[in-house]
């Protein structure tokens, strides 16, 4: 048995599409409304709103069927049966071009009148096919048939595609005795050489129709699975990179500031436990508004403000920041995901001046860089080598990768006894 969350057997798929077709209406997933769900659920519904255009398909085929089957009709007989073949013709195009553009004004073909629209097509394709068989010369009407009999493959391909292999087959088999027929309507036996000879054109010709329609179907379906297996992974492994985020940038580093020890703390017991505390409920409060709180969709404050909203949140842990936005025209071009990861970022880079560098300063310049907006964390701490000492999690992941996930990138340039600089950059 499947585990919850993972694809259906691809073997199962497959004779899913084959046996059904795609998909005519999407259904809401599971996943996507809170209640669980899997792989399938999803991959389902977005199979199905890519195959409310699968008609497009066809119908292109079909317009550029037509007018190369007419070009070869009148290269081969001239003008003789010209009028049936030339009416049939532009009567397809027309249609067929119709048809395209109410697919595209509707949102693709729905489900509540695929039935409706696949009768009706098959419908057009038999009268017109009779049509041509009768008006069109005994001496051509094998070659005239075979002009018209394009909008039956056409639409052969489009019921494999929306009905499945099974309807497909059932015209392909109800083909024989309708070119038997259309024979015996243009007024030829049904031992003609030519008829016969073209009647088993138009079957092979429903045959490949059948096939490129299956094949692309199975495409469509396992692509369609493919990219959404794809996608649910890559959003999980986001969610994931998150959450670890989370739990470095707050609870993490509370618990690493409650666990240093200063001088004076036996004297002042009572007032350290009281500044813990303190800190505690300050760090449970943004743990809970981070989690809780709905993602915002428009920018209301500058972001300057958010900043120096930063800088004063580290002030509890005595660090002193000078901000420096003075030439920085806050024009809200970058987007809220893209200012978000830069503050973010810069909160890490701050509590990495207050736990690594040795001081508690540091400057913090905003300017318009590249296009987009450059924050600059300086301090004139201890430093560190960078070649020697690989980047840690808060560096790689909260700064570096954050930053990247949103088109961005952090630099962190440091030398022993000359400070760190941490430059952090994300596109208008």
């Amino acid at each position: 048995m499947p585990e919850a969350g993972s694809a259906a057997p691809p073997r199962a798929f497959v004779r899913t599409l084959l046996r059904s077709g795609t998909p005519a209406e999407p259904t809401v997933p599971a996943e996507l409304t809170g209640d669980g769900g899997d792989l399938t659920a999803v991959g389902d519904a977005t199979l199905a709103r890519a195959s409310r255009y699968w008609v497009l398909v066809p119908l292109a085929y079909r317009v550029a069927a037509f007018v190369k089957v007419f070009i070869g009709f009148t290269a081969a007989n001239g003008s003789l049966g010209l009028g049936p073949v030339l009416g049939a013709t532009v009567f397809a195009v027309a249609a067929t071009v119709a048809a395209a553009l109410w697919v595209l004004r509707s949102g693709g073909l729905r489900a509540r009148v695929t039935g409706r629209a696949l009768a009706l097509d098959l419908a057009i394709g038999v009268v017109l096919n009779f049509a041509v068989a009768v008006t069109a010369p005994a001496a051509v009407q094998p070659f005239a048939v075979d002009v018209s009999w394009t909008w039956l493959v056409g639409t052969v391909a489009t019921w494999a595609g929306t009905s499945g292999l099974p309807a497909a087959l059932w015209l392909f088999a109800a083909a024989v005795p309708l070119r038997a027929a259309l024979t015996l309507a243009g007024g030829l036996p049904l031992t003609d050489q030519l008829a016969l000879t073209r009647s088993i054109g138009c079957m092979v010709a429903l045959a490949v129709a059948i096939v490129l329609a299956t094949a692309i179907l199975v495409l469509l379906g396992v692509g369609t699975r493919f990219a959404v297996d794809i996608g649910l992974r890559r959003g999980r492994e986001a969610e994931r990179r998150r959450t670890r985020r989370i739990m470095h940038d707050s609870v993490l580093q509370t618990l690493e500031a409650l666990a240093i020890s200063t001088p004076g703390d036996d004297v002042h017991a009572v007032n350290r436990l009281s500044e813990l505390r303190s800190v505690a409920k300050a760090e449970a409060a943004e743990l809970r508004r981070r989690i809780t709180e709905p993602v915002p969709t428009g920018l209301t404050r500058s972001f300057a403000v958010e900043l120096a909203d930063v800088a004063t949140e580290l002030t509890r842990d005595g660090l002193r920041t000078q901000l420096v936005a003075a030439d920085f025209a806050d024009d809200h071009k970058v987007s809220r995901d893209r200012r978000t990861a830069l503050v973010e970022a810069v909160r890490e880079a701050l509590r990495n001046t207050v736990k690594h560098s040795g001081t508690k300063q540091v400057v913090l310049r905003v300017e318009e860089r590249d296009g987009g907006i450059a924050v600059v964390a300086r301090d004139q701490g201890q430093g560190f080598d960078v070649r020697d000492s690989p980047p840690g999690f808060g560096i790689s992941q909260s700064i570096v990768a954050r930053l990247a996930e949103v088109g961005g990138h952090g630099t962190v340039d440091s030398q022993p006894g000359r400070g760190t600089r941490v430059t952090m950059w994300v596109p208008g």
